[in-house]
């Protein structure tokens, strides 16, 4: 028996097998969440049996801890996985997949025109080289003489905001619901349509990074903020709202085209990266 403090064995533990260049390019990361490289590139791991455990594990799932484990396993340059602007997640997880279990994804999806089922293999390659720089000129937008800064959500931020589809889902429960009498509908509508407009601020108030006023005020506190979504008319919230639609929208990764293996129509569908698809 050896007993030697370093492990023999350690030149054969897993190696880096992609170096990847973050969307973000190391921005929105707050101090000590990132080690930054001098090439800007970010080594990346294939996941250990252990990672895929984790990942699979039901409650680990359901409160985001299972994806954090693994991207701090393979990207051990990322120091808070819960920190990460969500414009740099699909490629992190991307570039975890192929280094795992190589460059091409099974994916199906449906057909919109004749709505046929397609199975086909995606080359994570030509999606990864495709994904967006960071966008700056979609960052700040003018609204009433106020100036918007916007920033990307952190994985922390988009795992929250997953309530918002959970109490969508529950007002349709409600109001579907045949056992439940009029009164009782309204009064459980009520209750999760008010926790619902609160979750949608809240959303907005976390993408905002600042707001500067005709005076030069620039505001970043998101107290004063959040008071100010609660006050404002429609018309000003719905222009927040598309303007930051736009910004997210314009940061993330684009769909993939697909030829209908029936009718031969191409249509556009989203790479989804979850627990459903991530493996083999």
């Amino acid at each position: 028996m050896s007993t030697s403090t370093i492990n023999p064995l350690a030149k054969h533990f897993r190696q880096p097998s992609i170096y990847l260049q973050l969307p973000s390019n190391g921005r929105f990361y707050p101090d000590g969440s990132l080690e930054l490289s001098a090439t800007g590139e970010f080594p990346v791991y294939p996941m250990t049996v252990k990672d895929e455990i984790s990942f699979k594990t039901p409650d680990a799932l359901m409160n985001g801890q299972g994806m954090a484990d693994v991207i701090v396993s393979c990207c051990p340059n990322i120091k808070d996985p819960w920190s990460i602007p969500v414009i740099d997640l699909d490629p992190l997880l991307i570039a975890i997949r192929m280094a795992s279990y190589g460059p091409g994804m099974d994916i199906t999806s449906d057909c919109p025109k004749c709505l046929s089922t397609n199975e086909n293999t995606v080359d994570l390659r030509g999606v990864l080289d495709s994904a967006p720089p960071f966008n700056e000129g979609k960052q700040t937008i003018e609204i009433n003489t106020l100036m918007f800064e916007f920033k990307p959500q952190t994985y922390k931020d988009l795992n929250s905001s997953q309530q918002v589809l959970f109490e969508q889902q529950k007002i349709m429960n409600v109001v579907t619901d045949s056992t439940l009498t009029d009164e009782d509908k309204q009064q459980r509508f009520n209750a999760s349509f008010a926790k619902l407009t609160e979750l949608n601020i809240n959303t907005l108030v976390i993408c905002i990074n600042s707001i500067t006023t005709e005076d030069n005020v620039r505001v970043t506190d998101s107290t004063f903020i959040k008071e100010f979504l609660s006050n404002t008319d429609r018309k000003t919230y719905d222009s927040i709202r598309n303007g930051i639609e736009d910004f997210v929208s314009s940061n993330a990764m684009a769909p993939i085209d697909i030829t209908c293996s029936e009718c031969t129509h191409v249509y556009k569908t989203k790479l989804e990266f979850n627990q459903s698809n991530f493996f083999e």
